[in-house]
Order: structure tokens, then C-alpha cells, then sequence
């Protein structure tokens, strides 16, 4: 739990989904390649990259690309992936897009190129190997720079589900399932013969790239982790991005998609799936690019009939209208009756983790969200859950633009007595109604909590301008969550919900509360996990 330190607050801290629109027309012609690999021949395996792929390849031929590559496991061989590039580059012209996908491990090595970075990033395909002929099963950093050079005139998407050395935001607890994609690898020089093809390429000129959009799902001291999106194992970055490519990230309407609308859409989908374990990075070439989602008079696309999407939030549960969550406890153990739940046999079909050993429950990126006192009451299981069904309900509302709200120090986990920043900045809207989601799944109203013209706690914010307060780590320990909601003008009604649940503990109709009350209403929204420990606990 926080302890807000705002003046003048004592404590002990989408919107329902209509019709689907039609998916976007691109103006030019559009090509993929995309890879996708789970089933490495001698490294670990993954669990979501052909998902990734599938969806992806899934997601362009909707569009109606004039050429999809799909190269999943064994096919995705260096030899085919070369050969479909080029393949795709002689197809593509002036206006056309063309997108290079790949979800799979990456790893590091020593840089080849004299002068050139420390290290070289690579991507591994499946046959890797790190001795004998595998060890040329894999790509370089900077062949892909040249292999994206080589296209001149269309516009190039280049997006990397995958990283290549770091660790964790936070450590993730043992008892559950965390896929990384990053493999820990040493390079065999006898057996490669990538090296001297490196070499013969040299560096590629800033200037080739112009017309590059880039798509990483992690900044280079992080791993990137599997984390389950509906019913599926998947990669995040992917996940966004055919969203982004369907229109969801056309926040204008425009039917041109520009890089800061990707950019914006795929940090925000990203955080929100992985509790903001990634930090994707989004970035153009030397020019503002941009990807035109219709043609040159502006007509909308016909309407397709195309496969539905996966979810972003579960269905609702029938008795309160949350999101049922999944819920995996080892055989034998004996947990109090949950509504809201469905329990699975296998921590890969699991929202939430019961870990018995340590009466503590996690969450399926790995955290530690709550503990409790052996046995956990139904009362107290059932509170967190309903806290975790809500943030599911979150994540389920419409886009909206803003605020961004962060931590200061990071994303780590923060200890009993540390003293916590947290900062929120807003675009356009002066007005904010802030609350914790504690995690016992209490709420506490932050702001306005007072009568004023200025200040978090009288609910007013700097447009265009960054504010922040203070708080302090205090039990309960496991995961809180600061949740900020913008509007351009007042809205008592939502600050009057926000009471309500913080009264009553009632999230089911503090969610009914929010759609009704911000219903056709221009709203910004944003939360961030705050994770938090018992002081002397080991991470």
C-alpha cells in the first residue's frame, strides 16, 4: 500500500465495446515477411512466437497484402529468409509498405566490425546451433540493417518481438512460468562463417535507412517476456502491432498512421499487458514516416468480414459483470469458493498463480501481487481477485490519449519505508480523478480530495506539463495500482463513484460507474503498478 503524501489528503492508497469497425485499406500495395519460432532445434524453446506470427501474417492478409511469407519453425531457415526478402523487395515500389516481422530468441556476441559496438545483436532462427553448421543460423544486427537498405522506395516496418541481454523490471516469483526470449550463447569462430560476410558488408549508412519504421519489444537492458493475452502465450510487441496495422492506432481517423500514433499506441498496449515489465521502443528513419491506411481521395476501406481478434480482456464473469479470470493452485490444495474465477490445470492457462508455500498469489507475468495468512480467508482471496478482474476491465476500455502516469525511479519493486514519486503529465485535460487500487483490493480516493483551483488533491492538473507527489511504502505489501482518469472538465459523478467504491469495496459497479459516466465523454486514462515489499525481504 502507498501512503500519499499530497497536502490536504490523510490516509493510512474501455468503454463497452460497440460494433468493429471495418479494417483500414492501405493506399499502395503491402507485403510481409514474417517469422515466428518456438521449436529451436538445440536452445530452449518458446511458446508464443508462432502465435505472434500466425497473427500477424493473420492480421496483413485481412488487409489484403499482395504477398504474405510465413516462415514458422523449421522453414525459418536463413536461406529462406533471405530469399524472401528479396523476393518482396522487387515486388514493392513508391507508396507500398512492407513489413518484416520476426518473434524468437535473440542473444548477444562479441561485435564482429572493428570499431563498431561492443557487442553485436542477432536473431536466431531454428536450426541454431552453437557449434557446427547451426552457428550460421543466425542473423546480425547489421545484416538487417542492409537487408532493409536494400528496399528504396517503399516504406519499411521492421518489428523485433524478441531482445537480446538484460534482466528483469522486477524478479519473477519461481512459481510461475516466465518464458524469456533471449538466449544465453557463446559462438563457436571455427564453425561460423557469418563473421566474414559481416565484414565483406561493413557498416550500413544512416541515410539507407530513411525510409525505416522500427519495432522493438524491449530497450536493449531488459528481456522480453511471453506473456498470456486472451487464450494465448504471445509476445506483446505483436499483439500491438496488428492492432496498430487494423486502425486502432489511427487516433485521428485520418487513415494515415504516422509513428508518433504508432509509437504511442504500442507503448501504451505493451505496458498495459505486461504490467510494464517492456518498454518497447519505437523509431523512424530520418524522416517523419508515415503508413497510409487509405487511398489517395481518402475513401474509407470496404467493409471485409474478416476473423475476429483476439481479446484483449476476458469475457465477463455472470455475476458482476468483471472479466472472469483463470486460476491455477496445485493439486491438492484447498482454496475458499471465488466468483469470478475459472480454475485451469496448468500455470500457461493462468491469469493468477496460488502459490501455497507462501500463502501468496502471482500474477502471470511472474509478480508476487498479494500475500495472506495461511489459510487465506474467502473474503481476502476474493477482494484481490475482484482488484485483478478490475484492472482486467481496464485494459478492455477504448484507447484513450493520455495522461502519462509513471514512477520515477522505475518499475522495480520498492520497499517497506522507501519513499516513492510518482509523476503524471496530461496533453491537453486539466482535470484529473486519481485512486489506488490497493493490493487487498481496497480503494482510495487520491484526488480531489479538497476544494482548490491547483494541486493533485484538488484534482488539477498543468496541461502540457509534468506534476507529481510523493508517497511512502506501507503494508499491505504485494502490487498497488495509481489509477489517473483525465477529462477536460469536472466530473463530481465519477468522483462521487470513487467514493463509493472506496466505501463499499465494490468494484463490479465502480466499473458500471465508469462506463456510464464517461460515456461519449473525451476521457484519458492511464495506471501504474506500484510493487512493494516487506523491508529485509530478498528479490
Amino acid at each position: 500500500m502507498i501512503r500519499s503524501m499530497l497536502p490536504g489528503f490523510a490516509s493510512a492508497l474501455v468503454l463497452a465495446a460497440g460494433l468493429a469497425a471495418p479494417l483500414p485499406a492501405f493506399a499502395g500495395n503491402l507485403y510481409g515477411l514474417v517469422i515466428g519460432i518456438d521449436d529451436y532445434q538445440h536452445i530452449t524453446d518458446l511458446k508464443g512466437a508462432v502465435n505472434d506470427a500466425r497473427d500477424v501474417a493473420g492480421t496483413l492478409e485481412k488487409l489484403e497484402a499482395s504477398k504474405v511469407i510465413l516462415l514458422t519453425d523449421a522453414d525459418a531457415t536463413r536461406d529462406k529468409v533471405f530469399a524472401a526478402w528479396r523476393e518482396l523487395t522487387e515486388l514493392a515500389g513508391p507508396g507500398d509498405t512492407l513489413v518484416f516481422h520476426y518473434a524468437g530468441h535473440g542473444a548477444r556476441q562479441e561485435a564482429i566490425l572493428p570499431g563498431h559496438e561492443e557487442l553485436d545483436n542477432m536473431f536466431l532462427l531454428a536450426g541454431f546451433d552453437e557449434t557446427g553448421p547451426g552457428v550460421n543460423e543466425r542473423i546480425i544486427d547489421n545484416e538487417v540493417g542492409h537487408l532493409l537498405a536494400e528496399e528504396k522506395e517503399a516504406t519499411v516496418v521492421f518489428a523485433a518481438d524478441s531482445c537480446f541481454a538484460g534482466d528483469m523490471a522486477r524478479a519473477a516469483d519461481l512459481s510461475a512460468e516466465v518464458h524469456v526470449r533471449v538466449a544465453d550463447i557463446q559462438i563457436d569462430k571455427s564453425s561460423d562463417r557469418i563473421a566474414d560476410r559481416v565484414r565483406q558488408l561493413g557498416e550500413v549508412q544512416e541515410d539507407a535507412l530513411r525510409n525505416v519504421i522500427w519495432l522493438y519489444a524491449q530497450d536493449r537492458n531488459k528481456v522480453t517476456q511471453e506473456v498470456r493475452i486472451g487464450d494465448e502465450l504471445r509476445g506483446a510487441l505483436s499483439y500491438a502491432f496488428s492492432r496498430a496495422l487494423e486502425g486502432e492506432a489511427d487516433a485521428d481517423d485520418n487513415g494515415v498512421l504516422n509513428t508518433a500514433e504508432l509509437k504511442r499506441y504500442v507503448n501504451t498496449s505493451v505496458k498495459r499487458h505486461t504490467e510494464r515489465r517492456q518498454r518497447p521502443e519505437v523509431n523512424s528513419g530520418s524522416r517523419d514516416l508515415e503508413i497510409l491506411l487509405q487511398d489517395a481521395a481518402g475513401a474509407p476501406a470496404p467493409a471485409p468480414t474478416p476473423a475476429p481478434a483476439p481479446a484483449p480482456a476476458p469475457a465477463p464473469a455472470a455475476d458482476t459483470g468483471l472479466p472472469e479470470l483463470t486460476l491455477y493452485t496445485e493439486p491438492g490444495t484447498n482454496l475458499p469458493s471465488l466468483s469470478g474465477i475459472r480454475k485451469v490445470d496448468s500455470k500457461e492457462e493462468a491469469d493468477l498463480i496460488y502459490d501455497g508455500d507462501g500463502s501468496s498469489l502471482v500474477y502471470k507475468t511472474g509478480d508476487v501481487i498479494a500475500s495472506f495468512p495461511a489459510p487465506p480467508s474467502a473474503e481476502a482471496l476474493q477482494a484481490t481477485v475482484d482488484k485483478w478482474r478490475f484492472l482486467a476491465f481496464l485494459i478492455g476500455f477504448a484507447e484513450a490519449e493520455g495522461p502519462d502516469l509513471d514512477l520515477s525511479d522505475g518499475n522495480r519493486t520498492y520497499a517497506e519505508g522507501e519513499e516513492v514519486t510518482f509523476s503524471i503529465r496530461s496533453p491537453d485535460h486539466e482535470n484529473a480523478v486519481l485512486f489506488n487500487l490497493a493490493s487487498n483490493g481496497t480503494v482510495q480516493l487520491v484526488g480531489p480530495v479538497r476544494r482548490g483551483k491547483r494541486g493533485l488533491a484538488a484534482g488539477k492538473l498543468r496541461p502540457g506539463r509534468t506534476d507529481s507527489f510523493r508517497s511512502a511504502v506501507i503494508p499491505p505489501f504485494g502490487a498497488d495500482h495509481l489509477v489517473a482518469i483525465t477529462t477536460p472538465s469536472p466530473l463530481p459523478d465519477l468522483v462521487d463513484a470513487v467514493q463509493d467504491a472506496q466505501e463499499n469495496n465494490d468494484l463490479a459497479t465502480l466499473a458500471k460507474e465508469l462506463q456510464h459516466t464517461l460515456n461519449g465523454q473525451p476521457f484519458g486514462l492511464d495506471w501504474v503498478g506500484l510493487y512493494t515489499r516487506e523491508k529485509g525481504d530478498l528479490q
